[in-house]
């Protein structure tokens, strides 16, 4: 299998550059590269499991960085630009203020975590099996996942994501442009 890089239409970014999202869009690019190269040599190794079980599993498991690095990015970037409010009468909406409280609410606490030290992801994630909506820390992609939720939104808050137009201690006004730059509409159609 060869999965292709995804294209994205962010129309008008406020607080964001060209350069920041090229560079950006750059890193994706390599972790579909990576995810393509490791499927292939995944298939070479197999021809002879036994002999190969110890490059197996350390391929297996890298594997699972660089396709959650891939997977993360689609659903960052689908979610960027065309900024949106989200519907009050939509299901995502119900289910925010059921959990939260008020959009608002959410959006504070998705900040609080983007704000936390180290790198990583933000992640708001529905868990259909407890009709629950959870946020989530991930750490290095692959790191943090709760197991059967459904990721609604993806906030990387890596440095790679705004050390081009914010310094690395400029996260916080990074994370209010995300924040505005948001198609809360993207997030509600993948919470249907």
């Amino acid at each position: 299998m060869n999965y292709q890089e995804k294209t994205f239409d962010f129309g008008t970014l406020d607080g964001f550059s060209e350069k920041q999202i090229s560079e950006h869009l750059k890193l994706y690019a390599g972790y579909v590269k990576n995810v393509n190269r490791i499927e292939t040599e995944i298939g070479a190794l197999m021809a002879d499991s036994e002999k190969n079980a110890l490059s197996l599993s350390e391929i297996k498991r890298r594997l699972g960085f660089e396709w959650n690095g891939m997977r993360l990015h689609e659903l960052y970037f689908d979610a960027l630009g065309h900024a949106s409010g989200l519907d009050p009468a939509s299901g995502l909406s119900q289910a925010i203020e059921k959990r939260w409280g008020s959009v608002d609410e959410l959006k504070a606490q998705l900040k609080a975590i983007g704000l936390m030290r180290g790198i990583g992801w933000v992640l708001l994630v529905n868990d259909r099996a407890a009709d629950m909506l959870q946020t989530v820390w991930v750490g290095d992609h692959e790191v943090g996942h709760l197991a059967g939720t459904e990721v609604l939104l993806a906030m990387d808050v890596w440095e790679h994501a705004y050390a081009v137009d914010y310094l690395p201690t400029g996260r916080a006004a990074y994370i209010d442009a995300f924040m505005k730059n948001l198609n809360w509409g993207k997030v509600a159609e993948r919470f249907n």
